[in-house]
This record gives C-alpha cells, structure tokens and sequence, in this order.
C-alpha cells in the first residue's frame, strides 16, 4: 500500500502530515491505522512488543485445557455444540487493542476472566441487559442445523474448514482449538489460518504449532490431526492422557495469512492461504478485526460463520445497538 511505503521512507514526516493534513493519503480506514500501528511498531525493532504475555497466557490456558475437553467430551452432541461456541464467544473476551479489556486483567486471572465470561453467556448472546430495539445476531440455530441435521437427516459434514483465529491464550486454546478438535472429530479437514507478522497479542502462524503440540499431548484427536497434518513430525504415543479415540485421517494445518495486522482485507492474502482455500467449504472468522471491523458483510460462496465478542461501546451500539461485551453469532449458508 501507498502509505506503508511512504512511512517506511520517511516515518516522521508521514505521521507529522498525517497529524495535520488527515485526509493527505486519502481515506484511511480503521485496518489501515491498526496495520499503521504495527508498522510504525516494526520500525523501531518492536518486531512483536507482546510476546512474553502471549507466552504466559499461552501456558495458562494449556494447564486447563485437559479439563475443558474432558467436559466437552461429556455432554451430548447438541450440547457440545453449544458450548463449543459459547467457549469461542467467552474467549474473546482476551483483546490487549481493547482498553476495556485490558482494565479486566486487573480484577482477576486468564482463568478467573474466562470462567466469569463464560458463564455470563446466554442467548441470544448477549452480555448486557436486554432491549426491545436490540437488533440481535445470534444464527446458531441454523449453524446447528447445518452441523448436525434434524430429525433422522444428518448431513454431510463440511470437507474442509478455514478457521481465522485472533488472540493468543485462552482464545486460541480454549476457544478456537476445541472448536476444531470438534470438526476433525467429524472428518472435516481444518486449517488454522494466522497472522504471518505479530499485532498486538493475535497468534501467528509461527507460534501455531508448538500449541498445537502442546495441546495434543492431552488429546488423541489433535495429535492423529496434527501428525496427518505435518505439524507433529514423531508420534507421540508415550504419552498418556484419557482420550483414546481413533485417529483421524483428516489433518490439522496451519497456513500464514501474509497479514501483519488485527484486520484483513481478504482480497491480499498469502499464496499458501489462496490455495487453502480452493476446496474449503466452511469459513470462519473469529475476533472484532477479522469478523467485524473486516468482512461483516462480506458474502462468500461457502458456508461462512462470523463469530466475536463486540469490545468497543461505539461498534456495539452501531452494530447490534448493543453495548459493550455483546457477542455475535452469524452464520451464512453458501451463496
């Protein structure tokens, strides 16, 4: 982009006109001055400002995982399926762009945080007090439908899944992980899409899979995936853990987005991603910056499913005439 370029000439003189003369690049949108930020971050050797907290949140959330999987794995199909999703929206919640958000590491641990979020998720999923006018976002009955059927009709399960992850931590472990181990479980061939430069504490490509092998180490579902997928290249079968399953023949990927920002413009992606997505038949995109911010309204050919935690008063009440902490689910069949 014009802008990038010329900051990375000049950077002081960019921001400088910038500051005076706003509209001197022409019309910046909120994905450009995230991605402006990360940049302007980048040239001053701050190649990834968070990467200790990502790190210990990253550990946090491991240690509870076989927890989560082992109550995932004790309810019913339906269920699951819900909490599943309620554990993405609840996740979210963990933004260091949100000021909001950054205020709740001050009341309580990840864990503490995403128990609390959790169980302040109800349908339709909102957090706050409800309103007449709200306009509500909340398709899991139809995301349902297409997952598991009704009646005596059960559908073919997708053949393969782009799951647009955020943040690191309990987002990615404990929300955008298991949503995935449940895919594979159902012969849905996933592939975990990131950032391929930091921005904020979004999870990147690189990181990817060493959590992956982290978390399958308690989970046999994972480990079959990810050993299908290159990202484990030794068996693992020392370990023991409670999940022994077959393994699925479906793999687990990890592909980089050729983004460096919280934002992206699908239109600029990667050529590994552009190849990933041929046969994808299911998209979803998780988090403000890829699902709201970017792409709400964009239409896709495949079945599509937006999923995030609103974490800004201003775009809550523009959205979903909402406030802050309120969640959207929205699910759209292929067009």
């Amino acid at each position: 982009m014009i802008f990038v370029k010329l900051m990375q000439k000049n950077i002081f003189v960019f921001c400088y006109r910038l500051m005076e003369e706003p509209a001197a690049y022409g019309k910046l949108g909120l994905a450009n001055l995230l991605e402006l930020r990360e940049e302007c971050l980048r040239e001053f050797h701050f190649f990834d400002a968070y990467r200790t907290i990502k790190q210990r949140e990253n550990e946090a959330s491991l240690a509870v995982l076989p927890d989560l999987l082992m109550e995932l794995d004790s309810l019913t199909e339906d269920m699951r399926l819900l909490t599943l999703i309620e554990g993405v929206l609840a996740a979210n919640i963990f933004d260091w762009g949100s000021r909001a958000c950054v205020d709740l590491y001050h009341k309580g641990t990840i864990i503490e945080i995403y128990r609390m979020s959790r169980k302040k998720m109800q349908r339709p999923w909102r957090a706050s007090e409800r309103k007449h006018n709200i306009r509500r976002v909340d398709n899991f009955d139809a995301f349902k439908e297409r997952m598991l059927g009704s009646g005596d009709r059960k559908p073919q399960p997708h053949k393969r899944a782009l799951l647009f992850v955020d943040n690191s931590g309990a987002d990615i472990v404990l929300g955008m992980l298991p949503l995935a181990r449940e895919l594979l479980r159902r012969g849905t061939e996933v592939v975990l899409v990131a950032n391929s430069l930091p921005a904020l504490n979004d999870v990147t490509a690189m990181e990817l899979p060493d959590i992956v092998a982290e978390a399958a180490k308690h989970c046999d579902i994972l480990r079959g995936a990810a050993e299908a997928g290159g990202l484990l290249v030794d068996a693992m079968s020392n370990i023991q853990d409670g999940y022994k399953e077959d393994t699925p023949s479906v793999p687990l990927m990890v592909v980089e987005n050729g983004c460096g920002s919280p934002c992206i413009d699908l239109r600029q992606v990667s050529s590994e991603l552009a190849a990933a997505a041929k046969d994808a038949d299911l998209v979803i995109l998780e988090g403000m910056g890829r699902s709201l911010h970017t792409n709400y309204n964009a239409k896709f050919k495949c079945d599509a499913l937006k999923l995030a935690m609103v974490k800004n008063q201003r775009l809550a009440a523009k959205l979903v005439n909402g406030n802050i902490y309120d969640c959207v689910c929205r699910y759209e069949p292929a067009s």
